[in-house]
């Protein structure tokens, strides 16, 4: 404590040395309060080399002038071909070839990270912009649509007309204070736009697939998941009384049929959103010949 009070109070060459004597005086307490109240059972090096990588990191970004002496550069990419290494020998889950697009992006690029939840936001959005450019690649068997009826189109399109005309006011009155401010404002709401583009994209051109061993369930990106036919225990229509509470993945539209599974199946929602359902309701344009090609 001594050592960083000196630190951050004193000037020049003398502020560099008690940052030294801070960095070492920080890392080797922390990593010793780490070993005594970690388990024996648990302990290794993994967490004392975290501890002493978060030491470094914190250093640096406190005190600049040792940035220069700790090659922070060659660590960041010695970590990072570590942790890339780790990653890619770790095995992808089994039947990661049969699972939905949005379920091997996970899978896979997780892998890489040591907060998986956190790396979906990146990789949500690349897969929801995706849709602009090109048509996703659907699994093979039987499609059935999931928007007949919806007025998804017409509300997007007010939205898109709203937050364009607010926009361009909005950059004209930043404009007088400060033009960078405008065109920042201006990038940030088309960039918005573009959200909104995609997701409708998306909501079109994703259907709910029965294929020959995999259901997969989906509501455009808003709601993502797949599980083996054999898992599916009982369709049937839904029952607006019986199926009350069951959890809804139609957009806009009415729910039809109700899937009930013999063991929970996980649903990838917007970024981080997800959640684990024994039961589902949903919305098909065709439920009859979707519970017939289900067999039920």
């Amino acid at each position: 404590m001594a050592a960083l009070a000196l630190a951050v109070t004193s000037p020049g060459e003398p502020r560099a040395r008690f940052a030294h004597l801070a960095l070492v005086d920080a890392t080797v307490s922390t990593a010793l309060i780490v070993l005594l109240v970690t388990p024996a059972a648990q302990r290794g090096w993994h967490s004392l080399l975290g501890v002493g990588l978060r030491g470094v990191a914190l250093t640096a970004l406190v005190f600049p002038e040792v940035r220069a002496y700790l090659w922070l550069d060659l660590l960041g990419l010695l970590v990072g071909g570590v942790m890339l290494r780790r990653g890619f020998r770790t095995p992808l889950p089994e039947g990661y070839a049969e699972l939905d697009d949005l379920e091997r992006l996970y899978a896979f690029w997780g892998r890489l990270s040591r907060s998986p939840r956190l790396a979906r936001l990146p990789l949500y959005d690349l897969l929801l912009f995706r849709h602009l450019v090109v048509r996703p690649r659907l699994p093979e068997g039987q499609h059935f649509g999931t928007r007949r009826g919806a007025t998804t189109g017409a509300t997007f399109t007010l939205l898109v007309f709203g937050s364009g005309v607010e926009g361009l006011l909005a950059h004209v009155l930043l404009e007088r204070w400060n033009t960078a401010a405008a065109w920042i404002w201006t990038g940030l709401n088309g960039l918005g736009l573009l959200w909104l583009l995609a997701y409708g994209r998306a909501l079109a051109t994703r259907p709910v697939t029965v294929g020959r061993r995999r259901l997969y369930l989906r509501s455009g990106l808003h709601w993502t998941g797949s599980t083996p036919l054999a898992n599916v225990e009982e369709a049937v229509p839904y029952d607006a009384e019986r199926d009350a509470g069951a959890p809804c993945i139609a957009i806009d539209v009415k729910s039809n049929v109700t899937l009930r599974f013999a063991q929970p199946v996980r649903l990838y929602g917007v970024y981080l959103t997800e959640r684990e359902v024994e039961r589902v309701a949903l919305h098909l344009d065709d439920p009859a010949a979707f519970l017939k090609a289900l067999g039920r």
